[in-house]
């Protein structure tokens, strides 16, 4: 079973390291200004006001220091551990007052997985409570599926030569290789929290936005607030391609609204640069939220016309704000993406119309059209005649049929590939690039995508146990399980926890107890069972060393073992 983590989300900024002077951030930008432009990532370490300042272009999401009387407070912390020394290592420059707390923003992989390189032993790690929802979901239950799509999304398998921007970077700096985490050591609870560390008083706010479990930081004494990714100066990411649980547009736009209510004199996105000066905060702030929920009345308004999400996206006209504002370019999310979200967060696949309650899977529409056209002859005619008229969604869409009819034609996998390159050609959102590029290259036997990788029980150590039980439940072979009824317990010795697994009707129960009745009792200690669960630990040494104690029937557990698959 190797569990766990790491998201995708990461892109590290190729930049000179020549410092720009940050005194002026919050003038406009120039409409020249595109994707591939190291101005908007310039790597340096920037000071916002005294005692505070941002680590910009070292990886992905920026890195802030706080000074606080006693100790440094570091919030975000890129990433990749050898990033967060780095930043780390200038920070002491500053500072060299001991890492009293580490605040991440959210579960976002680019916030937390560089924890290492700042942490010392009597570092505080805060989050809010639902960051464990947000962890659990994207590094464990989720984790191979959005490490696919994020890889593709980030355009981590192509070559260098074809790499990009992403919208809040340039190159993805990401490895297969899992450092040790970081987990939280402290929850902030409520919506409204206070936090006094470091000699330092910090307001903290639960906002969902990108995340449910985002949360910005009001510093009063400085009038500094930070956005963590509710704003980063491109149009938000309200859907990502990767794959999300839905994000809620209308508890996005009220999250703006809460960092506007604070009337900052300065704002620190995690991504890019700092703003200063009220109104230009306000301003800017206005139309990113604006922005949002003119995207969610209109994908509201539209539904309840009875226009579908196609219909809506083809009907879409930008407003004049939408093309004015630099913020608004999108260059991370897409306006398509968005109107789609909103609609199926509301009312869920379903367009309305009876015809596609049921609709055919793509391979039998695929086999009709195909009879249609009558030949693959024919049907790579169609699809050359569209590339050549430069309407290469549809060539794009062509080469899908023929290859869902033909699954190892070369003719047809090259022509595919062509299409999507032609249509990353004309895409000017990065990560739709990435995408299609990705897709084209392992079409054409260009690129074999790798997602390979492990981690070790000492990697495992910080991560709560209850996820690796959380994950039984869709690592259970509902095949091997036909017909099965086992009951196992846990007694999970160092902890003083207890967990019950209940194989049943093809799923795995999992709750936080067990009853007498139970076909066998298991006492071991988390560590082992993690390594156990990770195959870094032998279930036979264990038991022989006395680590793992089975009660009951034997042979039911050994049956109950054999149930899960690895992932």
């Amino acid at each position: 079973m190797r569990i766990l983590f790491y998201l995708l989300l990461a892109l590290i900024i190729s930049c000179n390291d020549n410092k720009r002077s940050n005194t002026d951030n919050s003038a406009p930008f120039s409409d020249n200004i595109h994707v591939d432009d190291d101005f908007y990532f310039e790597k340096g370490i920037y000071q916002v006001v005294d005692n505070v300042y941002v680590a910009i272009g070292y990886g992905l999401a920026n890195s802030i220091l706080i000074v606080g009387d006693t100790g440094n407070i570091i919030i975000d912390t890129t990433e990749d551990p050898e990033l967060g020394k780095q930043i780390n290592d200038e920070f002491k420059k500053i500072s060299n007052l001991p890492n009293e707390a580490i605040i991440y923003t959210h579960s976002h992989v680019d916030h937390w997985r560089g924890a290492p390189g700042f942490y010392e032993d009597n570092t505080k790690v805060y989050a809010h409570s639902t960051f464990q929802k947000g962890f659990f979901d994207q590094n464990n239950l989720l984790r191979p599926i959005l490490t696919e799509r994020g890889m593709k999304q980030f355009g981590h398998f192509l070559p260098d030569s074809l790499k990009r921007g992403h919208g809040l970077g340039f190159t993805l700096n990401f490895d297969f290789e899992q450092p040790p985490v970081i987990y939280p050591t402290h929850f902030f609870e409520l919506q409204t929290n206070k936090l006094s560390v470091g000699g330092i008083d910090l307001e903290i706010q639960h906002t969902p936005g990108e995340t449910d479990d985002q949360i910005i930081i009001y510093y009063p004494e400085k009038d500094v607030v930070i956005s963590a990714d509710n704003y980063y100066m491109r149009f938000p990411n309200l859907y990502t391609i990767r794959g999300t649980s839905y994000r809620d547009s209308k508890s996005w736009y009220k999250s703006v609204d809460a960092m506007r209510s604070y009337q900052p004199q300065y704002l620190i996105s995690c991504h890019g640069p700092f703003l200063k000066g009220e109104d230009v905060i306000e301003e800017r702030l206005s139309i990113y939220r604006d922005a949002i929920q003119f995207i969610h009345d209109y994908a509201i308004r539209g539904a309840n016309a009875g226009k579908t999400p196609d219909e809506l996206v083809e009907e879409f006209e930008y407003p004049p704000f939408f093309l004015e504002s630099y913020d608004l370019e999108e260059k991370y999310g897409k306006v398509s993406w968005s109107i789609r979200n909103v609609y199926n967060g509301y009312l869920g696949f379903f367009d309305g119309r009876a015809v596609n309650l049921e609709p055919l899977s793509k391979k039998k529409r695929a086999r009709h059209i195909f009879e249609l056209i009558g030949s693959k002859e024919q049907l790579i005619e169609q699809i050359n005649k569209a590339n050549n008229s430069s309407n290469y969604q549809w060539a794009a869409e062509l080469s899908d049929i023929g290859l869902l009819n033909f699954p190892n034609d070369k003719d047809i996998k090259n022509l595919y590939s062509e299409s999507l390159e032609n249509l990353s050609q004309i895409e000017k959102n990065p990560i739709a690039r990435n995408y299609y590029l990705s897709e084209a290259y392992e079409l054409s036997g260009k690129i074999t995508p790798s997602l390979e990788y492990s981690i070790s029980a000492e990697q495992a150590k910080n991560i709560p146990l209850s996820t690796f039980f959380d994950a039984m439940g869709p690592r259970l072979d509902p095949i091997k399980a036909k017909g099965k009824l086992i009951k196992v317990g846990f007694n999970i010795t160092d902890l003083n926890e207890t967990y019950g697994v209940v194989i049943r009707n093809q799923i795995a129960e999992v709750s936080n107890s067990y009853k007498d009745d139970y076909d066998v009792i298991v006492s071991v200690d988390s560590d082992t069972w993690k390594g156990i669960i990770l195959k870094t630990e032998s279930a036979a040494r264990a038991i022989a060393s006395g680590k793992l104690r089975i009660d009951g029937e034997s042979i039911k557990f050994l049956q109950f073992s054999s149930l899960f698959v690895n992932d």
